[in-house]
């Protein structure tokens, strides 16, 4: 050993012994017996495991539909996108319609929702369910059969206060009670404020009161009777494909659907509510009737009439009427309605068209208004005879288009008005109109984009966001900071919150990376440094600029400002934490110790450039390879477990100390129970106060990490039970 080594070694151990005689605070203290208390020393994890709450898949997304067609547009969300599900990862499929990506994902998570868009205007979104590290999907011409699984599965009964036993009789719902019926229940249910939910079979002879009935993905539902929902506050929801009234639904209350429901007539009364979501199909064998709330996202088949009297009917999706539709009230349609033989507007009715909406029918008689509210153009298709009386006007852009000729024009048309065979695009809910010519496309910076896809149009060296986590989301880093050397395991000394965007172009490869990071605590006394290792050589980046910080004099860099004497890429975005988590004095760290001034971190943000686009899977996922160096001294590199270190690293500090780094089996940065000095949590994490182990603070950390990330993978999340709230910041 030379003199530096002997001297490093004496520099470590003083400032070791310095930290723990003055991190010396009172803080609360767990209640829980000692005796019960697991400490991290007793921790005995696998050698391999890496603590990571992400995993690793591949996707592969096919739209054979669009074979010989233009691209579609491929998207990932971690919810429902029309329930706030936020987006983190986006693409184009290539010339054989194929979209095929790595994603890194919170290990929580079960299902992905696809969106797929296709150049003329066609959206649909499925749920897919996570069973391997490989998900697959087609989308095909029709509609996807798990299209919203996820979310229309209703309820299920295992969150039931009581279980439905009889087989026949008279069911009394309580208020304030859920009961659940999982075998067979034939006879009438008495709705005193409770919910019904039906997992099993209900045939139902009779209905009153208030309350809520919710038929499940497995539920079945039948009325030998008329159906009559006669109470304001009486509400039945359906997730089943097995909904069945043999004769009229009456609506007086509320009927949502999410699955398939069959009648023989519906009629909504005024004060009734009718919803039919976007996985919902609608049969009605006769007619239809509305003087109340309507509203359709998905599929509705009227056998013969359909008589919109009163208040407002909303079509976002499909409607098809085998004989009539007679509009007294205003009509919203913003996608396709048919009625086979006629359509009449009376003067007390209106239509109001969006979206690039179709009506076709065969004979139309018009006496009040038509418009159109938006910059496309929507239209209404004749294939019969057609009569516009006096009063009806046209207005917006509106193609009304007979194919034999108007017989009768009294009207009064806007001047966007054209009565020529225009075209409309065809979409999942929308068949479309005289597409012989084709679809025209706008691709302004003519990367293979078209503009309606691209998040950059004007930029050909870019087209997508692809967030992460997510959208609007943030990860974070936690760092122990005396490494070798085992500290508090309180894992605070540094936190880190950052948010990536990976932004790939045109060939779904990473052209730019946008980097925000957040210094969010230092629990500590080191002036420590934070920086990320790419797995690419440092000129393969053009640039990076952003909020860089430096006073120490401990990092060099090359022109483009990746760090000087390295390998691979890395990019070094400060040196000092305290220069940019500012130290309001008054205790040993920032934002650690309860009591203690806080202060509100500032997000600083880069920009890296790539000098060529790369594959996503080279370049790994988010925070790729990240590390801090402590104290000063740039060689202590502090990373996660099993990650490498950077060529600048001192790595005759591996192996010493509590440290049993073994680079030859891919061993590193872990003691010999296979603790870390690091952990990357995909979501804004409560970190524990200052010298609380976080084995104390999250009570099923110990059960996550002793077995390797099986059970309590959201052992970080705030649901009762989870956290001794007195030991978390």
């Amino acid at each position: 050993m030379n003199d530096k080594q002997i001297f490093l070694k004496v520099v470590y151990f003083v400032s070791f012994m310095l930290i723990l005689t003055s991190c010396k605070k009172e803080l609360p203290q767990n209640e829980t017996d000692p005796d019960e208390i697991l400490t991290m020393s007793e921790l005995q994890v696998d050698e391999f495991f890496e603590f990571k709450t992400t995993k690793t898949l591949d996707l592969k997304i096919v739209s054979s539909d669009y074979l010989g067609l233009p691209a579609t547009k491929i998207e990932v969300f971690n919810g429902n996108p029309n329930e706030n599900g936020q987006i983190f990862k986006s693409g184009i499929t290539n010339h054989e319609q194929v979209f095929e990506t790595q994603l890194d994902v919170s290990a929580i998570v079960n299902q992905l929702y696809v969106r797929r868009t296709s150049f003329d205007g066609n959206i649909e979104t499925v749920t897919l369910d996570i069973t391997s590290d490989l998900v697959e999907y087609t989308f095909v011409q029709l509609k996807s059969l798990n299209a919203f699984k996820a979310t229309t599965a209703g309820p299920d009964c295992e969150i039931c206060d009581n279980e439905v036993t009889e087989t026949d009789g008279k069911l009394a719902v309580d208020d304030g009670e859920t009961y659940c019926i999982t075998g067979i229940f034939e006879g009438e249910v008495d709705l005193d404020g409770g919910t019904l939910i039906v997992c099993g079979t209900l045939i139902l002879e009779k209905i009153k009161g208030e309350g809520t009935i919710i038929i499940n993905e497995d539920g079945v539902f039948e009325a030998d009777d008329d159906l009559d929902l006669d109470e304001n506050d009486m509400k039945i929801v359906n997730y089943s494909q097995s909904f069945i009234v043999n004769k009229e639904t009456k609506v007086k209350g509320e009927l949502e659907n999410y699955g398939t429901i069959s009648m023989e007539k519906l009629k909504v009364e005024d004060d009734g509510i009718f919803k039919n979501y976007e996985t919902g199909t609608i049969n009605i064998s006769d007619d239809a009737e509305n003087k109340g709330s309507f509203i359709n996202y998905g599929f509705i088949n009227v056998g013969k009439k359909f008589e919109h009297k009163e208040n407002v009917f909303e079509n976002y999706c499909k409607v098809i009427i085998g004989e009539e539709l007679k509009i007294k009230s205003e009509l919203r349609n913003a996608s396709y309605v048919k009625a086979t033989e006629k359509i009449e507007i009376s003067s007390s009715g209106s239509v109001l068209l969006s979206n690039q909406a179709l009506i076709e029918t065969d004979e139309i008689k018009i006496e009040s208004t038509v418009t159109v509210v938006d910059d496309a153009y929507s239209k209404i298709f004749i294939t019969g005879e057609t009569e516009i009386k006096n009063d009806a006007v046209f207005s917006g852009k509106l193609n009304f288009y007979d194919e034999n000729g108007i017989e009768e024009n009294k009207g009064t048309a806007g001047a966007e008005v054209t009565f020529d065979n225009g075209s409309i695009p065809a979409t999942y809910c929308n068949p479309g109109s005289n597409l012989e010519g084709g679809v025209v496309v706008t691709d302004t910076d003519s990367d293979g984009v078209i503009d309606d896809f691209d998040d950059y149009p004007s930029d050909p060296t870019l087209a997508f966001n692809n967030f992460y986590p997510s959208t609007n989301a943030w990860g974070s880093l936690a760092f122990e900071d005396l490494w070798p050397y085992v500290g508090d395991f309180d894992f605070n000394d540094m936190i880190i919150d950052y948010h990536f965007n990976p932004i790939t172009n045109a060939s779904n490869n990473v052209a730019r990376i946008d980097v925000s990071i957040a210094v969010r605590a230092i629990g500590a006394e080191f002036k420590n440094g934070f920086g990320i290792q790419l797995p690419i050589v440092p000129s393969a980046i053009q640039s990076v600029i952003g909020d860089f910080s430096f006073t120490q004099g401990t990092v060099s860099r090359e022109a483009n400002n990746t760090e000087s004497g390295q390998d691979k890429a890395v990019i070094i975005f400060f040196d000092n934490a305290f220069d940019v988590l500012m130290h309001p004095g008054g205790s040993a760290g920032v934002n650690t110790t309860p009591g203690a001034l806080f202060v509100a971190p500032t997000e600083i943000n880069f920009v890296i450039k790539l000098s060529n686009p790369i594959a996503p899977a080279v370049l790994g996922a988010p925070p790729y390879n990240a590390f801090i160096f402590a104290n000063g001294y740039r060689g202590r590199e502090i990373h996660l477990k099993n990650n490498v270190p950077t060529s600048l690293a001192d790595t005759q500090n591996l192996g010493i100390g509590a440290d049993v780094s073994n680079v030859e089996n891919g061993i590193y940065y872990q003691t010999e129970n296979g603790l870390p000095w690091a952990i990357n949590i995909v979501d804004s994490f409560d970190y524990p106060t200052e010298k609380a182990e976080i084995i104390t603070a999250y009570l099923h950390f110990a059960d996550w990490a002793m077995n390797a990330g099986t059970t309590y993978a959201d052992w970080y999340s705030s649901q009762a039970g989870y956290r001794d709230l007195n030991l978390i910041y």
